[in-house]
This record gives structure tokens, sequence and C-alpha cells, in this order.
């Protein structure tokens, strides 16, 4: 098995176990908090640590750090590490003194829709969540190092940690007044652990923080910093939009859009972010030595693989939205009523997973050779139709037209990074992708036909798992090469 396949699949186990946590913690708020008030308050307050999390943990430095670090040896790589954590530090330290000072200014522009009351609270657990941006940031940088030699499963199973942690204080928000101080001080204690775990696998291998800082390795950071920066923070704005927007959709509206993201995140994030992380620093070592022969496998591999779970994922989510929606959330203080629209806006977000999946692999192909301008031109243009189409169709139709936007500006994107990819494909190579779509069809009559008969969430659980028996065998029978690939990363594993 090649070395992509493997990582792909570590990669992919541990975000599967931080996603299913994530899942029973939003299961949890789902209980205790439903579509409400005081979750949009939280929500809104996590979205500033989050967006500074795509610029300085998942995104932009990223992006520039592991391209460079696969270039460094030895006592270089040490300086050069050093080098990017003591910026981070700097940067993310430097920025909480303003946020501290003017959250309320902050949470004006974030939430404009929010009412006075939301705004103060908002205002307040600002403060609480921001230092989460400083310890995810250094684990970030720690999972890129540890990325770049080869090891995965540490690093992706860490926000499980965060998960659980977010769970325990949730059950204890009764505690705390009001309630959701609670899960806030979670989420914050959340990324500390979850920094600490990789902290120690770095110390593991002999990775040791100095008092070294490299100018010129500064400069080369920033020099792809700069233009990424603009691409993630670009592509961000997107959420702050959507959340803005949903302000004004009533009370809950930003509550339904998250409980409907984090279900439609489940797939993109096991299989399309996991291939990715994996192929980033295969795609910029074969790129350094000029090996075309191994980049272009490795992309085929991944786009393919990337597919095979991605269409019936989105198949999946739109004939059995309403369903998914109920077994997690319906409960508490969760009503039908939250059931039916938070479906229907997960029926929308579903429509552009592939779209989004491919996108996410193709970046990395310009990350891998060092140029971040493209993806951040493509990001622009994602946020102007993306932000257009939220205010033409979210005051029309309310959160179910913030999805469908989010799915157009996914489409738009994956064309405009992947049209020459796309076009390099070969015959074999659709083909391929043909067997992926019949399956597909096959699995989602299965479950069209079949889905009155199961009526209870124990039963629900059991026709999930009998259509993606049906989409596996239905691969095996018409021969996809993928499905092989994916047999040897579970069972033979060599």
């Amino acid at each position: 098995m090649s070395k992509l396949l493997k990582h792909t699949f570590l990669f992919s186990l541990a975000t599967l176990i931080s996603r299913l946590l994530g899942l029973l913690r939003d299961a949890t708020f789902a209980h205790y908090f439903g579509i409400s008030a005081e979750y949009d308050a939280y929500l809104v307050a996590i979205i500033l640590p989050f967006f500074l999390r795509k610029i300085f943990a998942d995104g932009a430095l990223s992006s520039a750090f592991i391209p460079l670090f696969t270039r460094k040896q030895g006592k270089d790589s040490q300086v050069f590490l050093s080098t990017t954590i003591w910026f981070v530090l700097i940067t993310t330290v430097s920025l909480y003194i303003p946020v501290y000072f003017f959250s309320d200014q902050i949470v004006l522009v974030l939430g404009t829709g929010l009412s006075e009351s939301t705004m103060e609270l908002t205002s307040y657990l600002l403060k609480i969540t921001y230092p989460f941006i400083i310890f995810i940031s250094l684990w970030a940088v720690a999972t890129g190092v540890l990325n770049s030699n080869d090891i995965y499963f540490g690093p992706a199973f860490a926000p499980a940690l965060s998960n659980l942690c977010s769970v325990v204080f949730i059950f204890l928000s009764s505690y705390f007044s009001p309630r959701i101080l609670g899960p806030t001080i979670g989420f914050t204690v959340g990324g500390i652990l979850q920094f600490l775990l990789v902290f120690y696998i770095l110390r593991k291998i002999h990775f040791r923080m100095t008092l070294d800082f490299n100018f010129k390795d500064l400069k080369s950071i920033m020099n792809l910093f700069g233009p990424a920066l603009l691409g993630v923070a670009v592509a961000s704005l997107n959420t702050l939009v959507d959340t803005n927007i949903a302000t004004w959709t009533g009370t809950g509206g930003v509550s339904t859009i998250q409980y409907a993201l984090r279900i439609y995140q489940l797939p993109l994030s096991i299989f399309a972010i996991s291939v990715a992380n994996a192929l980033l620093p295969k795609l910029s070592y074969s790129s350094s030595i000029k090996d075309e022969k191994e980049y272009n496998k490795n992309l085929k591999d991944s786009i393919e693989l990337t597919l095979f779970f991605a269409i019936p994922s989105m198949f999946g989510l739109i004939f059995l939205n309403n369903e998914i929606v109920a077994l997690i959330y319906q409960h508490g203080s969760f009503t039908f009523e939250d059931t039916l629209i938070t479906a229907k806006t997960l029926l929308y977000y579903s429509l552009g997973l592939p779209f989004y999946s491919l996108h996410t692999i193709f970046i990395r192909t310009y990350h891998s050779k060092l140029n971040t301008r493209y993806p951040s031109l493509v990001a622009v243009v994602m946020l102007l139709v993306n932000a257009t189409l939220d205010v033409l169709l979210a005051f029309r139709y309310g959160v179910v037209g913030i999805a469908l936007a989010t799915a157009i500006s996914g489409i738009i994107g994956m064309f405009m990074t992947g049209f020459n990819i796309i076009k390099g494909l070969t015959g074999e190579d659709w083909m391929e992708i043909f067997k992926i779509f019949i399956a597909s069809a096959v699995m989602s009559i299965f479950i069209v036909t079949s889905k009155g008969f199961f009526d209870s969430r124990l039963l629900v659980v059991l026709l999930i798992a009998l259509s993606a028996l049906v989409y596996f065998s239905s691969a095996y029978i018409i021969g996809s090469k993928k499905l092989k690939l994916a047999i040897n990363i579970f069972f033979k594993r060599k």
C-alpha cells in the first residue's frame, strides 16, 4: 500500500473518532440548549477564534509552513520551527489586547441581527473563547512538523480531546450562570488539551523549541503566508457573512446553520480534508525533486479516493437528511420543527459536498508548488458569489438560502481551481468516476424504496449501515479500483 493511502487511513480514522465525538458534543448541545438565543451567542462568540484558526492554524500558515519545512534538514529545521512558533505566539497574543477591549464593537460587526441582550452575552463569551486561538495555532505548527515526519494519527486525534472536553462542560452547564458559560470555558480548555497532546508527541521525536529566530526564515514564511492569508481570510469571511446574514433570519438562525453544517462537515473532514492533509507533504516533496510521475499518481489517487466517499455521502445526505437530523439532535430542547428546518438546510449544503471536497484537493496542488496567489484570487470570487447569493436567497428562503449559496460558490471554486487538472484526467480515470456514480445510484434506489420500513431511530442506524453495504457491494460488482484500495487500507495495510 502506498504511503499516501496509509497516511490517509490513519488521518481518516483519527478524524472519524474526533468527528463522532463532535457529533456527540452537538447532540448534547441540542439536548440542553436546542435552537436558542444562548446557543446563538456561543456560536457567534467562537466565530472570531475559528476565523483566526483558519489563518494561523488550518489554512494560511500551514500552507506556507509545510512546503518550506519539508525542504529543511537537521538544525535548519529546528531553527525554522522555532522561528515559526515565535511568530505565531507574538502575533496571536498581541491580537488578544484589542479583542478584549473592543469585544462589544467586534460583536456588533459579527452579529448585526442579534438582540441587545444576546450581543452583551456574546461580547462576554468572546473574551473567554479568544485564548483558544493561541493554543490551536501552536497545535497546527506542531501538526505540520509531525505530518512532515509521517506522524498523522496523534495530531488528527487531538481535536477529539477538545470535543470530549466540551461535552463534559455542557453536562456541567447547570453549575454556571449563565449556563452557556460552561461550554464556553470547555471550548478554551479543549484547545489547551489539544495543544498539549501534540507538544508531547513533538518532544518524543526530539524537536525542541529554542530562542532561535531567523529573519530570513521569517521572510520566506511571509512570502507565502501573505498571499495565502488573503485566500484563507477571504474564504473564512464566507463563514462570517453566512453567520451575520443568519442573525437576521430570526432567533435560532445561527444555531440551525451550525447544526446542519456539523453533519455536512463530517464526510468532508473524514475524507476530503484527511486526504488533502496527507497529500500536501507528498506533493510538496514530489514537486521539490521534480518527480512528475509520482506527483500525478498521488494527485489522481487522491481525486478518485475522495470522490469514492464524497459522492455516496452526498446522496445519503440528500435522501436521509430528515432521518439523520432526528437521530442525532431530536431530543430534549430540540423539537420536531427544529428537525424539519435543520434537515432542509442540510439537504442544500449536501449538494456542494463533492465539489468542496475536490476544491480542497485542488488547492493543495497550488500550495505544493509554492503558488498561493491564484487560490487567493479564487477565494475572492467565491466570497463575492456567496455574499451576493446570501443576500438574494436568505431574505427570501431563510437559512436554507444560505446553504444553497454556499453550495453554488463551492461548485464555482472547484471549477476555477481544478479546470486544468480535470482536463488532464484520462478515459480510465473518468470510467472509475462513472463507476462511483453507478454504485451511488444503486444505493440511492435502495434508500428510497426501503426507508419507509425503517421508522425508528435504531432502525435508521441499521438503514445507514445497509445503505453503505449496498454501495460497497455495488462498487465491488462493477469492479471499482478505489474499493480495492480502500479494502487494502483497512485490512491488508501493507
